[in-house]
């Protein structure tokens, strides 16, 4: 409290000067501190409680409190009658407002889905899997999206089971993220590309499909063994599947793919198949189809004979799995009719290891390139052949016999590697006897180490062909056997440890030049000529050690013209080494053989050169 003087001196001195200044300056001091209290009163966030603040009877905490309150029930307590929502939870994203904030949300995830229709875009199948409840529900529900617009669905990383049939549209890009695992709990075909009911014809079906990413479709084979495929697509164009892997297959395919064209696969992992019953023997990880019936492709129509084309398989892996061995066939075609042919195939720079079968069959394949593929520890490596006649793969599209073979032509299989083919031929190539040639056949540039049983390289029945510069050892059989061909060449082609013939012509070949052919530790004779074959022309070769299997009563020689081989020629070729019974023999029974500028001597056990044959032709003079 403050007290001033207010009596001063009576008289007008310094004393009372001083009082009253005294007096003043006490004033002047109270004033300043009740101006800089009131400052800070209103400087200050908390002056005042809400509790010391009065409002009517009640305090203003009390009033907040109490509409606090009121608020909290009027959005969350619905009272059986009536909707108690405020207006904001009800307001959409576009500012419309709404009878109930559940129409609001509907109205917003309306908007949503109007927004991806409006544009192709990649959706996370998580989103899917918990709007529908499963993973198959969901997964069907992103693929049916593509039936409105053009969709990309990514499956994130996941170990995630199908249980049914997932059903793909044109237009659509399915990415398998690194990490992620479809596997499959249910019999049947995993993806197919339409409905069950599609009779759709030609190439006009579910197209435009790109499948792709870093992970994995599970076929379960190791559990589920009935059998099963993977993808089944038809009547497609424009089908594109890379950076996948696809394992344990029982019984069916990897890929199916049936009447569809412009196909690319590529850098896809085949990994593991099982055959329990014992009648997939066959069967192929990606099987080339027409739509010939429901026997063929059985997940949709129509069967108007499409046929599988413009096809090409590169930089992929066709192996055993963890659990599972190898494909019967690494890609095949085994069906056919009259009429339609499978057509520009390019099979590339693939690994093939560890088939029962051939790792490539090709059944009326027309225009096929296979190139710089490696085949190791297969059954069998490329066989490129037609159908029986009798076969009803020769039947027209009403099932009616036709009695013939369609010819196929430009078929090239060159640089390749094949090591250790355990059961039949490395490559083989064959038309039908009697029946129909294949033409246009180029062997080239493959490097085969290793054939257990059969023939490094076999040609039958084939017109206009080409061997050139392959080199083949450790074959068990033939290096290389024609059988009926025509109009080609041997050439430039190196072989060695040979249990067979180097070389054999047999069973009426015509007009075929063996050439610059080297040959070296041959069991049987080193090029062999038989069977009423004529202008076959032996050349400019060199055969080292051949005959090492002779015997008295099977003796083999280094060249040989047997019964029925007319008007051929050995010219300025070069043979050593005495196993052999003779380096160079022509029978009692061939004729008009010319030769001459072969060096052949001291090679042969009985002598170099014995000619029983017809009409020799023992000059270099023109023969008139």
């Amino acid at each position: 409290m403050v007290r001033l003087k207010k009596d001063y001196d009576t008289t007008r001195n310094s004393v009372y000067e001083s009082q009253l200044r005294g007096d003043m300056q006490t004033v002047e001091n109270e004033l300043n501190k009740n101006a800089t209290e009131l400052q800070s009163h209103k400087d200050s966030k908390k002056a005042h409680s809400s509790n010391q603040i009065m409002h009517g009877l009640f305090s203003v905490a009390n009033r907040i409190d109490n509409l606090w309150s009121r608020l909290i029930n009027l959005v969350l307590n619905h009272d059986g009658k009536d909707v108690k929502e405020v207006v904001d939870i009800r307001v959409a994203r576009d500012a419309s407002i709404h009878p109930t904030a559940k129409d609001r949300l509907d109205y917003d995830f309306q908007l949503l889905e109007e927004e991806i229709e409006a544009a192709a875009v990649s959706l996370n199948l998580k989103r899917f899997i918990k709007k529908y409840g499963s993973f198959t529900a969901g997964f069907k529900a992103a693929l049916s999206l593509a039936k409105l617009y053009p969709v990309h669905i990514v499956v994130p990383p996941g170990q995630y089971k199908l249980m049914e049939t997932a059903r793909i549209y044109k237009n659509t890009h399915l990415t398998l993220q690194a990490g992620a695992i479809i596997r499959r709990g249910f019999v049947g075909s995993m993806i197919v590309n339409g409905d069950k009911d599609d009779q759709t014809k030609g190439y006009n079906g579910h197209g435009n499909i790109l499948i792709d990413g870093q992970g994995v479709f599970d076929s379960a084979g190791g559990e589920i063994k009935e059998q099963c495929s993977v993808l089944g697509f038809a009547h497609a164009e424009r089908i594109i599947i890379r950076d996948i892997t696809i394992k344990d297959v029982c019984g069916g395919h990897a890929f199916d793919c049936a009447g569809n064209k412009h196909v690319l696969i590529e850098n896809v992992w085949f990994k593991g198949f099982a055959d329990y019953k014992g009648d997939r023997w066959f069967s192929a990880a990606i099987q080339l189809d027409l739509m010939r019936s429901a026997g063929n492709f059985g997940a949709f129509g129509a069967y108007d004979q499409t046929v599988s084309k413009h096809v090409t398989v590169r930089d992929c892996y066709f192996s055993r799995s963890e659990s599972l061995k190898g494909y019967a066939r690494g890609i095949d075609s085994h069906t056919s009719t009259d009429g339609f042919w499978y057509s520009d195939i390019h099979i590339e720079n693939n690994d093939f290891e560890d088939t029962t079968e051939y790792a490539i069959s090709g059944n009326k394949w027309e225009d096929v390139l296979i190139s710089r593929n490696r085949f190791k520890n297969c059954a069998s490596g490329v066989r490129l052949m037609i159908p029986r006649v009798e076969s009803v793969y020769t039947q027209d599209a009403n099932g009616n016999p036709t009695n013939r073979v369609n010819k196929v032509k430009r078929l090239s299989v060159k640089d390749n590697t094949f090591t250790n083919i355990k059961v039949r031929h490395a490559i083989q190539v064959y038309g039908r006897k009697g029946i129909q040639k294949i033409d246009d056949v180029e062997v080239s540039q493959n490097k085969i180490n290793g054939v257990k049983v059969k023939h490094a390289i076999h040609l039958s029945d084939v017109d206009g062909f080409l061997v050139s510069h392959n080199q083949f050892r450790d074959i068990k059989h033939h290096g290389v056997l024609l059988t009926r061909c025509s109009n080609g060449k041997v050439e430039s082609s190196v072989g060695r440890d040979i249990e067979g013939n180097g070389v054999r012509v047999e069973l009426g070949c015509k007009n075929i030049d063996v050439t610059n052919t080297s040959l070296r530790e041959v069991g049987y004779s080193g090029i062999s000529v038989s069977g009423d074959s004529e202008d076959i022309n032996v050349d400019f070769s060199d055969i080292q050690n051949a005959g090492k299997r002779t015997s008295s009563s099977n003796p083999y020689y280094g060249i040989i013209f047997m019964d029925g081989v007319t008007d051929s020629a050995a010219r300025f070729n070069k043979v050593r080494g005495k196993k052999c019974r003779y380096a160079m023999y022509m029978t009692s029974k061939c004729s008009r053989i010319q030769h001459f500028g072969n060096r052949l001597k001291g090679a042969g056990a009985e002598g170099s050169l014995k000619d029983n044959s017809v009409d020799p032709i023992k000059t270099i003079e023109n023969v008139t």
